[in-house]
């Protein structure tokens, strides 16, 4: 049984007003309660200071307990309002941090104490979520079934914990109490606050049922990342899943984790915090890098203090022997070198000989990033293989220049993410291009393992000198793009002017409305003559014809006035015809696709010539009539930008056949409430109305029934046009409309909206904030 419409929504409502009702007695019952814990703390604590604090903590608590009481239901309507935005705004992204975690670029712009806020706010959003987890999954069910949603939708439940959480985190950074204070509030009562929202589940759910709310099904949806993880397969691509990452060093077929290791060898708390890996960023450790040495055995790294440069001469030498002899030959000429020492190895003895907090904490970033990079599915596996060899460079690296870590423009930086945000354009190893970028990268993998591969003068040589191999065709590219560009730009500012064009057309005192070929036509391929015409020209300029043959063409149709004056008729339709053809001209119209109109405009001349009386009064439209005067009224609504075929030859667009694959409904036939759709249908068309793709994301394309990775490299100032550009420099645009359809039809298949870079050090950034959260806090 399907739950009515009208009931869902007020049940719906309803069930949020009682949740704000229960938000006083709520937060009363969390005061207590909290005041008891605090209380039962500090009998237990022997050192003064600190029991003299918490006594401090339940004095506040007690102050300030009306304005809580008071104060929760209006900050939980505001994180309810906030979601709601977020959810509904165009450029939404789903893939965004959520609240427990923080992007690594983030951190370094937050202060000492955002970064403890941020950790409180995890600390209290992870406690409520577990400890209301068994509550939550039945109201759930039914709160997604009072908004409309056939399958369960976790994510858009108004009070599920994530929402409480920020708004008693909120609340309570509102309140006039040392930090201190509010800290102990937050860590104390996290799971007091859970078992109260366990129970305000079970209530809200009995309530639902007793309104007729039946609960929806749950159906099975993959993260946003796991989505971009999945939406590359064997069968569409001619490839296979990847084996499991095994990289040839280290001891014997392990690959051990760098945080383990330091951990295990430290026997301490885990070093990667929040708090410590923002100290790096921030460049507190900076200091400590100074004149450090490497260990026994490896080759010493200069510390360069100035601004990077390319010209460190034994670089340029071994790069010089490279592009002249070969990397075998140039190997030759040099005397031999000690074998290198095991990963595990070198990891182990850097963290030995480390001289300060800052260069351990360097080395377990580093080998984090590594690993992440080194085991991410969207890099073939020889990429893959080649992140992981460099990690000695890398480590060689973080233990001198701290700088890699701050630094977004650092060489070694770049040189990953040029590389990583490559190789991303290739889906096989079979791909056009794969076997030239593998050589370019071999090479430079090379001379990763060369005595000077450890600053940041020699990541900046070899940045240049990869992207110099790669930038082969470069320029060719670019002003081939410039063009795609520049035509797409000036579609989509004459599409926009059109539409003023056509509105201001039909808002005419002379407008004939009730034909709809001639309308279509006016505020159509007419409106785009115009609005070139005041691109060009502006709207009062004395070679405004085209604008100017809009009043003939508009008086000829009405055929009443036109019956009373035909030797004007007589005169002014050879100049008209002349206008309109060489408007539809000036666009680069398909004259063919204009005939119907000018069929239908001959008919009319023609009967205003005859002056048959019967053609003097205007006739009753039809019930067909109707249909054709409501469908050209509302023709602008719908219309799609449109471009000349010059424009759509030179951007490669993409014409709007994918819309008419799968309609939405059938006007004629009432949608049924028993529909056929299955739940994984109806989750992926949910999913699919909330992709918003970023600029810089690769795909897999459906381009004349074949799977192209593409890159999104331009999207409109309006976002009323997108670009991708695949292999070779192809390119394939498309209105936002079509890009949305074929995401729904999983004709584009998202393979990545983050960088392989970017991702690996966001990666960095949560497990610091699982560490920071995973410890007690202050107490």
């Amino acid at each position: 049984m399907t739950t009515p419409p009208q009931v869902q929504s007020v049940a719906y409502q309803a069930c949020l007003d009682e949740a704000f009702r229960q938000c006083p007695l709520l937060m009363g019952r969390w005061c207590s309660s909290l005041a008891d814990a605090l209380y039962e703390r500090s009998m237990v604590i022997l050192e003064t200071t600190e029991k003299h604090a918490f006594q401090n903590s339940i004095a506040a608590l007690r102050k300030h307990q009306a304005a809580l009481e008071q104060g929760f239901a209006g900050e939980l309507i505001k994180a309810i309002a906030q979601d709601t935005q977020a959810s509904a705004a165009k450029k939404s992204d789903r893939t965004a941090r959520r609240l427990s975690s923080v992007s690594f670029d983030e951190l370094e712009l937050m202060g000492d104490g955002q970064v403890q806020e941020v950790v409180d706010s995890a600390r209290l959003q992870q406690t409520l979520r577990l400890a209301c987890e068994a509550g939550l999954a039945g109201f759930a069910a039914r709160m997604s079934t009072a908004q409309g949603f056939k399958v369960v939708r976790a994510d858009r439940n108004p009070l599920r914990p994530e929402i409480i959480s920020q708004a008693l985190f909120n609340l309570v950074q509102t309140m006039p109490a040392d930090s201190g204070v509010r800290t102990r509030w937050l860590t104390h009562g996290g799971q007091i606050m859970g078992d109260a929202l366990q129970s305000l589940y079970g209530r809200l759910d009995d309530w639902l049922a007793g309104q007729g709310v039946t609960p929806a099904a749950y159906g099975v949806i993959s993260s946003p990342e796991r989505l971009s993880e999945k939406a590359v397969s064997p069968e569409r691509t001619g490839t296979f899943p990847l084996p499991a990452f095994t990289p040839p060093f280290g001891a014997p077929g392990a690959r051990q984790p760098v945080a383990a290791v330091t951990l295990a060898q430290a026997g301490r708390n885990p070093l990667l915090t929040l708090d410590h890996l923002h100290h790096l960023l921030v460049g507190d450790y900076d200091e400590a890098f100074k004149g450090v040495g490497l260990p026994a055995g490896l080759e010493s790294a200069e510390i360069v203090h100035r601004d990077f440069s390319h010209t460190i001469p034994a670089a340029m030498d071994v790069l010089a022997e490279l592009q002249a002899q070969g990397i075998a030959t140039s190997r030759a000429h040099k005397p031999p070198r000690a074998p290198a020492l095991p990963l595990v190895q070198l990891r182990a003895q850097l963290q030995t000989d480390a001289k300060s907090l800052g260069q351990s904490l360097a080395i377990e970033v580093v080998g984090l990033m590594i690993e992440q990079i080194a085991q991410d599915s969207r890099l073939l596996m020889p990429v893959r293989q080649v992140v992981a060899d460099a990690e000695p460079a890398f480590l060689r690296l973080a233990v001198t220049d701290p700088r890699f870590f701050s630094d977004k423009r650092h060489p070694a930086r770049r040189l990953l993410d040029v590389i990583t945000n490559t190789s991303l354009a290739y889906a096989s190893e079979n791909a056009t291009g794969f076997a030239g970028f593998m050589q370019n990268l071999r090479e430079v993998a090379a001379l990763l393992t060369e005595e000077h591969a450890g600053d940041a003068q020699y990541f900046a040589v070899l940045l240049q000198d990869f992207e110099h191999r790669q930038a082969s065709h470069t320029l060719e590219y670019r002003e081939s793009q410039r063009r795609a560009v520049q035509a797409l730009l000036q579609a989509e500012q004459r599409n926009l002017l059109a539409e003023k064009i056509a509105a201001e057309i039909r808002g005419r005192p002379d407008f004939v409305a009730g034909n709809r070929i001639v309308t279509a036509f006016l505020v159509g391929p007419w409106a785009q003559v115009m609005a070139r015409e005041r691109l060009l020209g502006g709207p009062g300029s004395p070679r405004a014809v085209f604008s100017l043959a809009l009043g003939d063409v508009l008086w000829s149709l009405d055929v009443a006035q036109a019956s009373r004056h035909r030797k004007r008729l007589l005169q002014i339709i050879p100049g008209m015809l002349k206008s309109l053809r060489e408007g539809l001209l000036s666009i680069d119209y398909p004259l063919e696709q204009s005939r119907p109109f000018f069929d239908e405009l001959m008919a009319v001349h023609q009967a205003g010539l005859a002056a048959r009386s019967s053609l003097s009064e205007p006739e009753a439209p039809s019930a067909h009539g109707l249909d054709a005067v409501f469908a050209a009224s509302d023709e602008p609504v719908t219309r799609q930008p449109w471009l000349a075929p010059s424009e759509a030859r030179q951007s490669g667009f993409m014409e709007d056949e994918y819309l008419h694959v799968k309609p939405a409904f059938d006007p004629t036939q009432p949608q049924s409430d028993d529909d056929d759709a299955s739940v994984a249908e109806v989750v992926q068309a949910e999913f699919a109305e909330g992709v918003n793709l970023r600029l810089g994301a690769w795909v897999e394309l459906l381009v004349d029934l074949q799977w192209l990775r593409a890159q999104l490299t331009w999207v409109s100032p309006y976002d009323t046009l997108y670009m991708f550009t695949s292999e070779g420099g192809r390119k394939h645009s498309m209105t936002s409309r079509i890009l949305q359809h074929m995401l729904a039809l999983g004709l584009v298949k998202v393979v990545s909206q983050q960088g392989v870079l970017e991702g690996a050090l966001d990666s960095v950034a949560r497990a610091a904030m699982r560490n920071s959260v995973g410890d007690e806090g202050p107490p």
